[in-house]
């Protein structure tokens, strides 16, 4: 039975991408991509000053980083730029766009793109934006552009954002959030939304790649190689080299895996990589390509040998053949994966364990009498019509009787 060997060739450490962040002014940093391909884009990002953030009390914080890591993580490189009272948009907006074109690790030289995060500046940003021929593509939170800015501009409102006296410009983009507060993207803010967060980034991200030409990774290869690392070459350093700095599993029907680099990776030495049997391997069903995203259908076959803490945690082996249907919800920041939600009916696990009955006693409330009462759980026949839609009979559970029988 394979297990971590500390020593072995294939756990030496694989060193995350990593790029010093430099101090341009008071309040302006640079930040190349923390990507494994280390050149990338430029992106000018203004942020609000941290006194007009009202931050988040709790003591659990989010994994989601700070927006300047967040894209460099994405493959870009990052100026950003944190309002203060004296601040400048034309100035500054020059100053960032002459430090992005003097780097080397910037690929395009011509085109950039800006993200305004705090609405009260968006106004001003725009209209330093319209003046320099460099920015190809505008973003703003909670606010609209000046008349003057008629490049793409992609939009992210709040319910309650002011509308323009002025039609915005037919290039523009708009997308309303069910929130009052433009700080939902922010993740140390008390009003921070994870799920509206999400879902604004990848709309980000598209229209960034569309107006700036890219940066564009291969997600199946990315995903590809991830799964072979754990299911194959059975390396918990190789498997974490493909993840972001801090990444997380969740396994949803167990709440197993990890959430932090070091809890991940303790996952995975302990109870994910070397708790899968020898002969578990994945068939894939059918596979969706996002921007950001791969979802992959999947039977997961295996001969249930040994514990398998992920899937049956504390249920010893019982010998038998598993065949699961899962669904795998994968997050790629860049050319790393960010998250895994995994998928699948637990109770068809059990039963194809051998450990949830057929039939289990049920009161009827009416009639005051207890009788078996079959559970609507199907064994492996559901991963067999899952793969082939001929090898199964739909609506069995629906004939009269059936839950008696």
């Amino acid at each position: 039975m394979a297990s971590y060997d500390p020593q072995s060739p294939g756990e030496k450490p694989v060193a995350l991408p990593s790029a010093p962040r430099v101090t341009l002014s008071a309040h302006v940093v640079l930040q190349s991509p923390l990507s494994r391909r280390s050149t990338g884009p430029g992106l000018v990002i203004f942020l609000p000053s941290p006194d007009r953030i009202v931050l988040n009390s709790s003591t659990a914080k989010p994994l989601d980083p700070q927006p300047v890591s967040k894209w460099a993580e994405e493959g870009f490189a990052v100026v950003g730029v944190t309002a203060s009272g004296d601040l400048s948009a034309e100035e500054s907006l020059n100053q960032s766009l002459d430090a992005l074109q003097a780097l080397d690790t910037v690929d395009v030289k011509d085109k950039f793109g800006v993200i305004v995060y705090d609405p009260g500046l968006i106004y001003s940003v725009s209209e330093a934006v319209a003046k320099d021929p460099r920015v190809a593509a505008l973003i703003g939170y909670g606010s609209f552009a000046a008349p003057s800015c008629t490049i793409p501009i992609l939009l992210h409102l709040t319910a309650n954002s002011s509308r323009p006296s002025n039609a915005p410009s037919e290039v523009t983009v708009k997308h309303t959030y069910q929130t009052t507060s433009t700080a939902f993207v922010l993740p140390q803010a008390a009003k921070y939304d994870p799920g509206s967060a999400g879902l604004a980034h990848s709309r980000t991200l598209v229209f960034l790649r569309k107006w700036l030409g890219g940066p564009f990774f291969d997600l199946e290869a990315i995903w590809d190689e991830h799964t072979f690392f754990e299911f194959q070459d059975r390396s918990v350093a190789k498997t974490m080299g493909t993840m972001v700095a801090e990444p997380y599993v969740n396994h949803v029907p167990t709440m197993t895996g990890g959430v932090g680099r070091e809890n991940l990776t303790a996952f995975y030495r302990d109870h994910f990589i070397f708790s899968n049997p020898e002969d578990a391997h994945l068939e894939v069903v059918s596979r969706t390509v996002g921007p950001d995203r791969v979802v992959d259908e999947f039977v997961y076959h295996v001969t249930h040998d040994r514990t398998i803490d992920w899937l049956l945690p504390g249920v010893p082996a019982t010998g038998r053949a598993l065949s699961i249907p899962m669904m795998a919800v994968v997050n790629i920041r860049g050319d790393r994966l960010y998250n895994e939600h995994i998928w699948w009916d637990q109770a068809t696990a059990l039963r194809q364990a051998g450990i949830l009955p057929s039939h289990l006693p049920f009161f009827d409330s009416k009639t005051g009498l207890t009788s078996p009462l079959r559970l609507p759980v199907v064994g492996v026949e559901g991963a067999h019509m899952l793969i082939d839609e001929s090898k199964g009979k739909s609506n069995e559970m629906l004939q009269p009787g059936w839950s008696s029988v």
